[in-house]
């Protein structure tokens, strides 16, 4: 017989552990040069700067072994922009602590001397819950003035001793010195990855012998960290891109294995043993694929007889599939409303959820994926990131990855993507939050595989405009607009949740020369056709003097201003789907005015087929036709592309600025 029992390295009383460099500097660094930057001159831009910036990791012999990081910033603040600098907001697990927290803020008096004021820990640092499991500590640094420097130190422990947390080198103001250092056993075995595009200044990963020791097992070895970035820029975000965790420079430590130690003792005499238990964390997908099945499913993909029993008696009748799959999808959009909660990885009571007709998006649909399987019609359920939450890991399955679940339906041959919470949507068409690169399709008999998110629908708008001028010299006719896609989706939603003269409103104070008389709406309870609009409506145009008029042609769909402004950028534009937008206007003006200025037309086409950009101007007998049309083909454009996609907006804004002149015949 034999008596076993577990050692585990963080927990026996080691006498002895290396943290050999593991030092922070000492608070009171700043200096008086630091004191009298007036700017950044990498950035001059820049709110604040931060100037020094260090975090170390290592096991707290003081709190049982757990993962202790400490924090140190320097930060340099240039003008009010950069007072939310002084506020720090630090979650932990509600078994962790945050502890140690020292803050000074400096500041140069009337004698040019650097005064100090100190934050009181006992005063000005608060808790609070934030969820079940986690907390937050947040506080201020006082006295704050523009030319301050911020000075602050925070350590953290957590008994979730087996995880990293990443490290962000960039943030969204600029760094001078940002660096990382830790010493970790090598029982804990991680995969270690540089997100982002800049390079680091300092990688070096080192093996320690001997930096710890374990009664009755002898010495342990460490994996030692240090690692550090220089120059850092500011990670600046703008339209069109997925969340900024997909580009921002940081370390990703992904915890591979963990290894456990057991000595086994023998009565018998012989030697004692020491074995190893590995518990793996990168599993297969075909692990992944029972955990969310079992754990965060807890089943709920198994419900086509109930969902057959409470659905309609003649959606289930309907013979064409594609036909009860769209009855069955729109009958689910109106079914529910949903509480704009995302997948929580919660337990979940579909029958109750069903009945109370309010949902987060994994009980909206994982209902729709049970009704189409009470259908039979083929479907899976697929779960996804969403474009804020960033891109899934592919190179292992880690499901913490995850923060939706839509529908795959196959109907015909045909795949269409379906997410029922918006009841905006076109069968078929996915929310924008959802379109950021590949699914992973739950097969729970074959196996899930990756597959990229396609929508069956895109956007456009084609506008028709036709005006005559009457004899009070303004413009009379009619707006038709056919929105198709996802303009349509979102069209619909502005018109329900307004009322009639609210949304009329709201399209006057858009022009103020514009005047609207009566309107009609087509199709805007039919998702899956294109909405239509019609208005009858007066311009006013703009009298320079008593025999010239002037009048701008676009009253419609103007674009205010480019939504690509930097100098540079770094990482992909991904506007989610393609678009189209098709203008076309005739005006016709009596005989008494000829033309005396037209618009200058204008061409553009981006490389690669990305996109293109007409204007045409025809002028006879009297009439006026303007043909303007721009689209982009693409959802992603690389990097390369960016300084195009500029000046192709550019061309349709100074496009849009245009006039038409025409004057009185003496």
């Amino acid at each position: 017989m034999k008596d076993v029992f577990k050692i585990v390295l963080f927990l026996i009383g080691c006498n002895t552990f290396c943290q050999s460099g593991l030092e922070l500097p000492d608070m009171g660094r700043t200096s008086m040069d630091e004191m009298k930057m007036t700017q950044y001159d990498k950035d001059s831009t820049a709110s604040a700067v931060v100037l020094f910036e260090k975090g170390i990791t290592y096991h707290d012999k003081n709190r049982d072994f757990y993962l202790t990081t400490e924090y140190y910033y320097r930060i340099k603040i240039f003008n009010k922009k950069g007072f939310n600098k002084a506020t720090f907001k630090i979650p932990f697990y509600n078994k962790g602590e945050v502890f140690d927290i020292q803050g000074i803020t400096y500041n140069l008096n009337e004698q040019g001397a650097i005064k100090k004021t100190s934050l009181n820990s006992n005063k000005d640092v608060f808790t609070k819950a934030t969820s079940k499991d986690w907390s937050e500590v947040s506080f201020t640094l006082p006295n704050v003035q523009e030319g301050s420097v911020l000075e602050c130190k925070i350590s953290l422990n957590t008994p979730t001793y087996r995880y990293l947390s990443d490290w962000e080198f960039q943030s969204d103001i600029p760094k001078i010195v940002s660096k990382y250092d830790s010493s970790v056993l090598l029982n804990w075995k991680f995969n270690i990855r540089l997100n982002g595009y800049l390079e680091l200044n300092k990688d070096n990963p080192t093996v320690k012998k001997n930096c710890v020791f374990f009664p009755n097992l002898g010495s342990g070895s460490c994996m030692s960290l240090s690692y550090e970035m220089n120059d850092i820029p500011a990670f600046k975000e703008e339209d069109f891109m997925t969340s900024s965790e997909n580009y921002i420079s940081k370390l990703v430590f992904d915890l591979v294995s963990y290894t456990e130690y057991e000595k086994v003792k023998s009565y018998a005499g012989t030697s004692d043993e020491v074995r190893e238990k590995v518990t793996n964390y990168i599993k297969t997908w075909e692990d992944a694929d029972k955990t969310i099945r079992d754990d965060f499913l807890d089943n709920q993909t198994s419900m086509k007889r109930y969902f057959k029993s409470v659905l309609p008696d003649h959606l289930l009748e309907i013979e064409n599939n594609l036909e009860k799959g769209n009855k069955i999808y729109k009958y689910l959009q109106s079914h529910f409303n949903w509480n704009n909660q995302y997948w929580k990885f919660e337990k979940i009571k579909l029958k109750k959820d069903f009945e109370s007709k309010v949902g987060s998006v994994d009980i909206i649909n994982l209902s729709l994926y049970n009704s189409l399987q009470a259908a039979n019609i083929e479907s899976y359920v697929a779960i996804l990131s969403t474009r804020k939450n960033g891109f899934p890991s592919k190179l292992t399955p880690v499901t913490k990855d995850f923060d939706y679940i839509i529908v795959k339906a196959v109907i015909d041959g045909n795949i269409y993507f379906l997410d029922a919470t918006d009841r905006y949507l076109s069968f078929g068409e996915l929310p924008l939050r959802c379109l950021n690169g590949d699914a992973r399709i739950l097969d729970f008999k074959k196996g899930s595989y990756w597959e990229k998110i396609k929508t069956s629908k895109n956007s456009s708008i084609t506008t028709r405009v036709k005006l005559v001028l009457d004899s009070d010299n303004n413009f009379k006719g009619t707006i038709s607009k056919f929105k198709k896609g996802y303009a349509a989706s979102k069209q619909r939603e502005l018109i329900k949740n307004k009322s009639k003269e609210q949304y009329l409103e709201d399209i006057e104070s858009e022009n103020v020369y514009l005047e609207i008389e009566n309107n009609e709406i087509i199709d805007l309870d039919e998702n899956n056709k294109p909405l239509k609009e019609k208005f009858d409506v007066t311009f006013l145009s703009e009298v320079d003097n008593f025999n010239t008029l002037r009048i701008n042609p676009f009253f419609d769909q103007r674009i205010a201003e480019n939504p690509f402004k930097l100098k540079e950028r770094n990482y992909p534009v991904d506007f989610g789907y393609s678009r189209k937008y098709t203008y076309l206007l005739n005006l016709q003006i009596p005989k008494e005015f000829r033309v005396k200025k037209l618009p200058l037309e204008k061409g553009f086409s981006l490389p690669n087929n990305g996109g293109s950009f007409l204007f045409k101007v025809v002028e006879k007998n009297n009439t006026i036709n303007i043909f303007y049309k721009y689209q982009i083909n693409r959802k992603l454009y690389s990097v390369e592309e960016y300084n195009y996609l500029k000046s192709f907006f550019n061309e349709i804004i100074n496009s849009q600025k245009t006039f038409i002149e025409i004057e009185k015949i003496s």
